[in-house]
């Protein structure tokens, strides 16, 4: 299956904002991280409308996206409806950040954070089809979270140096993030290798229009996969894991915090194109 850029994009920000979205709300609920958190939701706001953009270039006919909010079992509805929450959700959240300056209710934070995962989730959801077995299996799922795990607090780590307050509130769970990446963005590329679907190709065959021809397994390691997967594994599991536990031993979240967050969003955009190219359907056309 070709790449989708634009959903590859859209997929990428949107776990980015919620990571981001998350990691302030956990800095609110201990009650630190009081300067960085107006900062911290415009950058969670910016990847949050820039995402939702980029879906819109998927479309060839944009305007007949609303034909499909109808439909409450449409991924693309349930999708709508998650990030239409957690919008309301940052609007809250924003409107007691400038009312209590700086900080917010613990129920605000908690529901943040839920209602962040939540949207990773349901949007993760959307693309597990059975009609493309190597995406039918939740580690997707697992993956998207993970690479907010680290993505989250690496960008938050970041806004906090560049506006001078404290960050090592967010060593740990930046390391603990960037191992829970890798060990999900490699469990999900790995689990293509056991895939095998149906290679119908062009059967003309009326008597047996189903039958299968050749079934053959999805390999990440050969053909276009390989190059995105090897820099998947390097860049995007590999590195973060380096970078977060330097900027953890070293304070410096503005050299290696930004290069963690660079590295792990490379890798998250790397996985996505393994995804697609291994996005080859159970049915051919015939």
């Amino acid at each position: 299956m070709e790449l989708q850029w634009p959903l590859i994009i859209f997929t990428t920000l949107v776990s980015w904002c919620a990571g981001t979205f998350a990691t302030q709300a956990y800095l609110a609920l201990k009650g630190t991280g009081q300067k960085a958190q107006i900062r911290c939701w415009i950058v969670s706001a910016v990847l949050l409308v820039v995402g939702g953009i980029a879906v819109f270039f998927h479309l060839q006919h944009w305007e007949r996206i609303f034909n499909g909010f109808g439909h409450i079992t449409s991924g693309i509805t349930q999708e709508l409806i998650a990030i239409i929450v957690l919008a309301i959700v940052a609007v809250i959240y924003l409107a007691m950040l400038r009312k209590n300056e700086g900080s917010v209710p613990k129920w605000v934070a908690i529901l943040a954070i839920v209602m962040s995962a939540v949207l990773v989730v349901v949007m993760g959801h959307s693309y597990m089809m059975e009609a493309r077995p190597a995406w039918c299996n939740v580690l997707w799922i697992v993956s998207l979270l993970g690479v907010a795990c680290i993505l989250g607090p690496a960008t938050v780590a970041v806004v906090c140096e560049t506006v001078g307050e404290d960050a090592s509130e967010l060593g740990m769970p930046a390391f603990i993030g960037s191992i829970i990446n890798a060990v999900a963005s490699l469990a999900a590329a790995l689990m293509i290798n056991t895939t095998h679907v149906s290679e119908v190709g062009n059967y003309y065959d009326l008597t047996h229009p189903m039958k299968d021809i050749t079934a053959s397994g999805l390999n990440i390691f050969g053909g276009e996969s390989l190059i995105p997967t090897l820099l998947m594994i390097v860049l995007g599991c590999a590195a973060p894991i380096a970078c977060a536990y330097m900027g953890k031993k070293t304070g410096n979240w503005k050299v290696y915090g930004t290069a963690a967050v660079v590295c792990a969003a490379i890798g998250a955009v790397c996985l996505r194109a393994v995804f697609y190219l291994a996005g080859a359907s159970v049915f051919g056309i015939y």
